[in-house]
């Protein structure tokens, strides 16, 4: 009879000790909760901003280049990058990708503007959401973008002009190869050609063709254009392939023509030391990728940024050293 008291005793203890001990833990709580509205900041760690950048090219380095940039930015700003493009170059793939992101919400989006009515749509879409939408490379004119990164491209087909000009003496026809009609870049850098080439009463462009981005199809339009005009002086490329797949022509052909580059690949700058290709112009993608991220980080403090930031030109030629391409490039 005394050791059934005795247990009672005890399970009472036991559960005023329990007792006691939830209303202390549900205390604690509600003072914790209490704490964390009055300080929010200390209290939860601001979740980090997703941007996701869609590069034209997955691996093409141009591109790995920007995402180098425009990830050391994000590390230093407290932002997650996502990096994505297609495995090769693919418009409709490009834009699907964007689609894609739309649809995952992030904070921004970095894409490359690529000339068409579904791309300025898709952009346009993103701003209607409330998703800012960074260009970078090539601008999306008459979209909602945010704003614009990349080079000056009627500032660097003015210079090329410039230097064609000089190097042909200021006479002769010129054959000219764009990556792509449809990319503003591509049209502005031949926009600037045609206005300085314009002052050379001697001096004209033949003809303009595509190469599809493609360095087997730049040789191949190389290839034609001599064919069609075979006193052509000089052929200008104004996508990464072109120079080199102009090169490829005339080698073929056994024959010399003044060829003109852009863009910096192992295979253009060694044609340049060695004199197959009289230049090239060479864009700063690493620059492009962390100016990119610095404005946005700019606009997501209520900061006013620019409609339009142009990152720097160098020009590569014989002599090895780069140097600023002008005095009308930035």
């Amino acid at each position: 009879m005394f050791n059934r008291k005795w247990s009672i005793a005890l399970l009472i203890l036991l559960g005023g000790f329990l007792y006691t001990l939830v209303q202390f833990i549900l205390s604690m709580n509600r003072l914790q909760h209490q704490v964390d509205i009055l300080l929010p900041g200390q209290a939860q760690p601001v979740p980090s901003r997703r941007i996701v950048l869609i590069s034209q090219e997955l691996d093409n380095p141009y591109w790995r280049s920007i995402e180098q940039g425009a990830r050391e930015a994000a590390g230093k700003y407290g932002m997650d990058l996502e990096y994505t493009g297609p495995l090769r170059i693919n418009s409709e793939e490009q834009l699907s990708l964007l689609e894609q992101a739309i649809a995952s919400r992030p904070a921004a989006i970095l894409v490359q503007g690529t000339g068409g009515a579904d791309s300025r749509d898709r952009i346009d879409r993103a701003a209607a959401l409330g998703i800012p939408v960074v260009t970078v490379d090539a601008d999306e004119p008459g979209s909602r973008r945010l704003f614009y990164v990349g080079s000056n491209n009627l500032a660097a087909g003015e210079e090329m002009g410039r230097r064609v000009a000089e190097a042909a003496g200021g006479k002769g026809t010129v054959g000219v190869l764009l990556g792509t009609a449809r990319a503003d870049s591509q049209r502005l850098r031949l926009e600037g050609l045609r206005s300085i080439i314009a002052n050379y009463p001697e001096m004209k462009i033949a003809d303009v063709r595509t190469s599809d981005i493609s360095r087997l199809q730049a040789s191949e339009q190389t290839r034609s254009l001599l064919a069609a005009y075979p006193d052509l002086k000089a052929v200008v490329g104004f996508s990464a392939l072109d120079g080199l797949g102009a090169l490829d022509a005339v080698r073929q052909l056994k024959t010399q023509r003044l060829l003109f580059a852009f863009d910096d690949l192992d295979e253009t700058k060694e044609a340049v030391r060695s004199g197959g290709i009289q230049l090239t112009l060479v864009q700063q993608p690493l620059e492009m990728g962390s100016t990119a991220i610095a404005l946005l980080h700019d606009y997501f403090q209520g900061k006013s940024v620019p409609d339009v930031s142009y990152t720097s030109i160098r020009l590569l030629d014989g002599s090895g050293s780069a140097q600023p391409a002008g005095e009308d490039a930035p």
